[in-house]
């Protein structure tokens, strides 16, 4: 990382006694070489449960964290523990709000036969959807009955990162986070993806205009040392970002948390939203400023 570059530095990562809970503390190395230097570990008791072996449950907790959180010390790294009661998404929120967190990080094993037990209805969907922060989504690949995380960064492949927009100014927010921070990720592919349902004409014409567009943020990114590339597609844009991410064996997709329709919170059905799902590339949610 040059010239003290930070997506982020402040992070806080959401576990319980899950396998692939527990694994997030696993990526606390990729979110340093991002640029993080203080972690919220937080660990959220449910109300219903609070009454069952309280006391053994906080115990055991901080006896499986503390060995990570001597790790992270040593590192160099600012790190505390949180243990409230309540509802794990209101606590979450309540937390990054309060500790002001620039970024939260969760997991998703994405689509499958266990997508609706861990994303639909669950604390993964509702962090996303209502809080206003930037979001990272890790993502798991299977080996047999086992699962593993799949990094950001990998020994011996330089980083490379998707950045998809559709020229809100939401969406352009994503490229200036990342041209604002060079040094981090060594290549970008800067996509865009033209709605298909409109005239030949116009489906040419929107195309020139984001190829255009595309390249003068090309020019930009460059002189900022990135190696670029630049990709205008027609279609339906999560299908088509997912595919663009797995052809470039990507590091990270990044998308605005919001599109051309400035909703708020992410409705099912909309472009983030179906890239979440469908990436097996972890996912960075930025939320614009």
């Amino acid at each position: 990382m040059k010239g003290g570059a930070a997506l982020f530095k402040k992070a806080l990562v959401a576990i319980d006694a899950s396998g692939p809970s527990m694994e997030l503390l696993n990526a606390v190395g990729d979110l340093q070489k991002m640029g993080m230097q203080e972690l919220l570990i937080v660990h959220v008791i449910r109300t219903e449960l609070a009454g069952i072996g309280l006391g053994n449950r906080r115990k055991q907790f901080l006896k499986n964290i503390e060995k990570k959180k001597d790790e992270f010390v040593a590192g160099g790294m600012d790190v505390t523990v949180r243990q409230p009661i309540g509802k794990p998404s209101e606590e979450i929120k309540h937390l990054a709000e309060e500790e002001n967190v620039d970024l939260i990080l969760i997991g998703s094993l994405g689509e499958g036969s266990l997508v609706r037990r861990i994303f639909l209805g669950s604390t993964v969907t509702e962090v996303v959807r209502s809080i206003k922060k930037t979001v990272l989504i890790e993502k798991y690949r299977h080996e047999g009955s086992a699962f593993s995380r799949v990094p950001i960064f990998k020994d011996n492949q330089p980083p490379t990162a998707l950045l998809a927009t559709d020229f809100s100014s939401s969406s352009l927010h994503v490229f200036d986070t990342f041209l604002e921070n060079p040094g981090i990720f060594n290549k970008l592919i800067l996509i865009s993806v033209v709605d298909e349902g409109y005239t030949e004409e116009q489906v040419q014409e929107n195309r020139d205009k984001a190829a255009a567009k595309l390249a003068e943020w090309k020019a930009e990114f460059e002189e900022k040392g990135y190696e670029v590339e630049t990709e205008v597609a027609v279609g339906v844009a999560s299908e088509l970002v997912v595919e663009a991410a797995e052809r470039n064996d990507v590091s990270l997709v990044a998308v605005s948390k919001r599109g051309r329709s400035m909703i708020d919170e992410l409705a099912v059905g909309s472009t983030a939203d179906h890239i979440i799902r469908r990436s097996t590339r972890p996912v960075l949610l930025l939320r614009a400023k």
